[in-house]
């Protein structure tokens, strides 16, 4: 096992959920769901149940399997994640009997952990509260010297942002709490992890609770994160290339920012597709209906729909990118990484790309680009709104 994915809370279980729906992502990859509601865990379809950990408020980490489990975990926190974080500060050292479990388990050496992954959601009160203390008893067990990458969901704030014209002073209220609890994890997890990736659900429209947008926005975020972190090693084909194929190195994603001992850095997420293929080359493979690729207009749109609303590339300081397509639009030169070079470095100077051959009629740009924390438009407004909370 190289890597080690934890969900914590609602949406960070969620994506990681989507994550492992990929196909031998196992044979690389353990999950791990920690959340403090039964009935969010249950929603879990590819997260086997031994890999669920209830958060619970009097028994400290209960494993899904346990008898009694459901009595056991009782709720969740409230949106508070101060709550939670109390919780995980009393049974810390559960976090290594989790992983205790986990290694033997799987007969391997914890040495052996190169990244982990933990995914949270920012809003909430589970997430929040016990995200931090994961990566911090991870990195314990495993090595001081592994790296740590979060992912994590900002709230909506469009109901706080439109003022006078929203009746509904509880929904606004709400979103006020959800951006001082974003506030308190952020702060906590800058000290937890290298690296933040972030995912915004101000990209969404507001009303999605009965729709299937959340799921479809995790699918997004799940695909577009493992082409970032797994890039070639996704798919192994047998097929002859002109080219050599190059994962990114993970390092670049992995950002350190000098201040009062280190912070994390902070990165977004974007991925543009394009079929290859029409249903003519689908029935008839071969040349015959297949479809001429421009990069360009794939970049193009990973940068359209990056992971964060009022994104800027040209606050960024880097920007990462990991190509993939069939074996026959490389060797047709339908995709050149110079180019990929060429349409980041407009952006930013510091830019690494890799590129993957893959067996679906797909091609595919997905692009990273890093940010300091001050240069990111978004956090400045869910932190000032937090601010109207606790003058409130």
């Amino acid at each position: 096992m190289q890597y080690l994915f934890v969900g914590a809370g609602q949406a960070g279980t969620q994506i990681v959920d989507q994550i492992f729906a990929h196909d031998n992502i196992d044979l690389r990859a353990e999950p791990l769901a920690f959340n403090s509601t039964i009935q969010d865990l249950e929603r879990l379809n590819n997260v086997p149940q031994e890999r669920w950990y209830g958060v619970s408020e009097s028994e400290g980490l209960v494993e899904g399997t346990a008898r009694g489990f459901e009595e056991q975990v009782t709720g969740g926190f409230g949106q508070t994640p101060t709550k939670a974080d109390r919780v995980m500060r009393r049974n810390e050292g559960e976090v290594h009997r989790v992983l205790d479990e986990v290694y033997e388990g799987l007969e391997a050496d914890p040495s052996t952990l190169q990244y982990a992954f933990v995914f949270l959601g920012l809003g909430g009160g589970t997430g929040c509260g016990i995200a931090p203390h994961l990566a911090r008893e991870i990195r314990s067990y495993a090595s001081s010297d592994m790296d740590i990458v979060s992912v994590a969901v900002l709230p909506n704030t469009k109901l706080v942002n439109q003022g006078a014209q929203v009746d509904d002073d509880n929904a606004v209220d709400n979103q006020i709490q959800q951006c001082e609890n974003a506030v308190f994890g952020l702060d906590n997890l800058e000290e937890a992890v290298e690296s933040i990736m972030l995912v915004d659900n101000q990209r969404l429209a507001l009303d999605v609770a009965e729709s299937n947008e959340y799921s479809d926005y995790n699918r997004y975020v799940a695909d577009a994160f493992l082409d970032i972190v797994l890039g070639a090693e996704r798919e192994r084909t047998d097929i002859d290339l002109d080219v050599q194929m190059q994962d990114v190195d993970l390092q670049d994603l992995i950002r350190f920012i000098d201040g009062d001992g280190f912070r994390a850095g902070y990165a977004t997420l974007g991925r543009g597709v394009r079929q290859t293929e029409s249903l003519l080359g689908y029935l008839l493979p071969g040349s015959v209906g297949r479809r001429p690729v421009q990069e360009t207009g794939l970049i193009a749109d990973s940068i359209d729909k990056q992971t964060l609303d009022g994104f800027v590339p040209n606050d960024a300081t880097s920007a990462v990118a990991v190509a993939q397509a069939p074996g026959w639009c490389w060797n047709d030169k339908q995709i050149s990484l110079g180019s990929v070079y060429d349409e980041l470095g407009y952006y930013c100077a510091d830019v690494n790309a890799g590129w993957a051959v893959t067996n679906r009629n797909l091609a595919s740009v997905t692009t990273a680009f890093g940010f300091d924390r001050e240069d990111i438009d978004r956090i400045t407004e869910i932190e000032r709104i937090a601010e109207r909370g606790e003058r409130a």
